[in-house]
């Protein structure tokens, strides 16, 4: 290759790089604002709307069915001639149902968090706005996928953003990105040579691989809970439907239960 085709091969590669830097930048920055912030306050929005509906449908059905449990316990009992042990069929429940029990105290923990995010204060879209772009920034230096061999100030640097991002503690972020620049001495160069030249088509392959990666994880990601309620979420009248029925099953059971109750009391 004459000197002009290989400068020519040089610049070509160095704006691919260059492109390719973006990309991948701009697609970590929307995976982590996917994941970190839009999915979480879709799952607080659910649970609020729908979620702590559900939780109660479930832990009424376990109610039920801890009273036919109850019953059928006593009538063992009764069955051999004994009288019953109710302080006995009350720890047999326990253990029989305590599966059940934990996974109501799950759902009430969830229900806490959804609630405590969901009425917390909000940023505004311009604030938003200069977030992500601060955090892009730091995708686009310090990210280690973008910026292989950074010094281990750098890496530190980026655990804390990561970090402050996942706990959506904004002001650390906004103040840890401020410093990025400080512990970077700039991008990494290449040299106008053959060795140079393989080092840049190593590299565009790198970062291709990562961006068809990254896709391939944003796709599969939209398809799992919280995102599939975004359809529900956009709709008030789905909302209200599923809301309406929910209720219906809650009155129904809370009937049952109080059916129960009144039998166990009158011994029957």
């Amino acid at each position: 290759m004459n000197e002009v085709g290989f400068s020519d091969e040089y610049k070509a590669l160095k704006l691919r790089y260059a492109a390719l830097r973006e990309r991948v930048a701009n697609q970590i920055e929307m995976f982590t604002h996917l994941v970190e912030v839009v999915g979480p306050n879709m799952k607080a929005q659910y649970m609020m709307l729908v979620g702590q509906l559900e939780h109660r449908v479930y832990e009424l059905k376990t109610e039920v069915n801890r009273w036919k449990r109850r019953f059928a316990l006593r009538q063992q009992y009764l069955n051999r001639g004994e009288k019953p042990d109710f302080m006995g069929i009350e720890a047999e429940l326990d253990k029989e149902f305590a599966e059940y029990l934990a996974e109501i105290k799950k759902h009430i923990e969830e229900i806490k968090e959804a609630s405590l995010k969901f009425h917390a204060g909000k940023l505004s879209e311009k604030e938003a706005s200069v977030l992500r772009c601060a955090y892009l920034d730091a995708v686009k230096k310090l990210h280690p996928d973008i910026n292989p061999g950074l010094p281990q100030a750098a890496i530190d640097l980026w655990n804390q953003i990561q970090k402050a991002y996942e706990e959506q503690d904004w002001d650390n972020v906004k103040f840890l990105a401020s410093l990025v620049d400080g512990v970077v001495s700039g991008d990494v160069d290449f040299a106008a040579s053959p060795d140079g030249i393989a080092a840049l088509k190593e590299s565009c392959e790198r970062l291709e691989a990562k961006s068809q990666e990254i896709a391939q994880e944003t796709e599969r990601v939209k398809s799992t809970v919280p995102f599939t309620y975004e359809v529900l979420l956009e709709d008030e009248d789905l909302v209200f439907e599923r809301q309406g029925q929910l209720n219906a099953q809650i009155a129904a059971l809370e009937g049952c239960v109080k059916e129960y109750e009144e039998l166990w009391n009158n011994g029957k």
